[in-house]
């Protein structure tokens, strides 16, 4: 007997979300300075002294970009936030999700960035905040990354009915922006400070 495929025509479903009241959004990219260290010290080159400290640099750098310059977050964020929320299902499983649904922004469903606007729809901008973090075991350090208090994001979600219905994605959804979070301080990490979390709009 012919064993049935579990592949269907994908469906799409567009959704907007927007961040809980209180929960900031904050963003940190791995910037290029940083990789060039790493590169350095892979190589064995010489350290060079630490040039003084421009937060206001840092910050920015601390950003993701697309094509037209809309800050934004990077598509990988909210899947991943998805994938996580699936151990609140038990007919859902982490393995089955990375198949069966695909990210993309609404605007353009060939950029890995999805913009980030106010609760208006137009742009946001992110302002510097300046946090205390701990690296390695025991040195403390301040760290500039930009922060969003107002912010929603559109996306749009391909996938395959056979393996998740619209009723369990937006389920999903829901359980990502209430216990899973995006980007910094998000609820599953060990820093939990309840950042990232956000509802359909």
């Amino acid at each position: 007997m012919e064993k049935q495929s579990l592949f269907s025509t994908p469906k799409t479903v567009d959704v907007v979300v927007r961040n809980i009241p209180g929960s900031l959004l904050v963003i940190h990219a791995f910037s290029e300075k940083a990789k060039k260290e790493i590169r350095d010290k892979q190589a064995k080159k010489v350290k060079q002294a630490k040039a003084e400290r421009k937060p206001q640099e840092e910050s920015d750098a601390a950003k993701y970009f697309d094509s037209v310059g809309n800050e934004c977050v990077p598509v990988t964020a909210l899947k991943k936030s998805m994938i996580s929320a699936a151990t609140a299902f038990d007919d859902l499983t982490k393995v089955g999700l990375r198949q069966a649904l695909f990210v993309s922004p609404t605007y353009d469903v060939k950029s890995q960035f999805v913009p980030i606007e106010n609760h208006d729809g137009t742009p946001a901008i992110g302002v510097m905040r300046e946090d205390a973090v701990t690296i390695g075991i025991n040195t403390r350090g301040l760290t500039y990354r930009p922060e969003y208090k107002e912010w929603q994001l559109r996306f749009t979600v391909e996938y395959n009915p056979r393996l998740v219905s619209e009723e369990q994605l937006l389920a999903l959804i829901d359980q990502a922006g209430w216990g899973v979070g995006i980007c910094e301080g998000r609820p599953e990490r060990t820093s939990a400070l309840g950042w990232g979390r956000f509802k359909r709009a």
